[in-house]
């Protein structure tokens, strides 16, 4: 109780002593950002003000990303739902190339027309062998390249993001300390 009295007598204390002194000392942000701070706080806020407009930039970037793979996604599933032939949505994919359906939908279709097409053992004098599905394993495989891909895009930048969001308050307090 002893330690309390005496810090609110050197709080009171030093808040006469800051009466007798003229506002003209007192300082703002805009003071400090305008060359009344010292370099070290200056670059602090500098470095702050770097990571803010880098991060609006990256969010208004992957809004706007976001919402075109909205609609290309939904025109693309509008297409695979009513078409009856893998090779009539092959031909739209290429005007959908934001959708990550179209990346996924191109690998399978590209893996399947390689098994499908590859070179088959027909007997002389035999109808030709019906085309048959050699590696279902070969499909999976190329279905999670095609996935890892994709996301891998989706989320490109946004570890910045992440890393941003941890490191600048310790940046901010670094900053806080070296003002006192």
């Amino acid at each position: 109780m002893r330690t309390l009295g005496t810090l609110a007598l050197a709080v009171q204390a030093q808040g006469l002593a800051t009466d007798a002194v003229p506002s003209s000392t007192h300082v703002d942000t805009f003071s400090l950002i305008l060359g009344q701070g010292h370099l070290v706080v200056q670059i602090v806020l500098l470095i702050l003000l770097l990571f803010s407009a880098a991060s609006w930039g990256i969010i208004i970037h992957k809004k706007r990303q976001f919402r075109r793979v909205a609609l290309q996604t939904a025109q693309f599933l509008e297409t695979f739902r009513k078409s009856s032939r893998f090779s009539e949505v092959n031909n739209v994919c290429a005007t959908l190339d934001a959708s990550p359906l179209v990346g996924l939908f191109q690998a399978g279709y590209t893996e399947l027309n390689a098994q499908l097409r590859g070179p088959t053992e027909n007997r002389p004098g035999t109808p030709p062998a019906r085309p048959t599905l050699k590696s279902l394993e070969g499909v999976d495989r190329a279905l999670l390249r095609a996935t890892t891909t994709e996301v891998a895009r989706l989320e490109h930048r946004v570890s910045f993001l992440a890393t941003t969001a941890s490191i600048t308050p310790y940046i901010g307090l670094l900053g806080t300390v070296l003002g006192i």
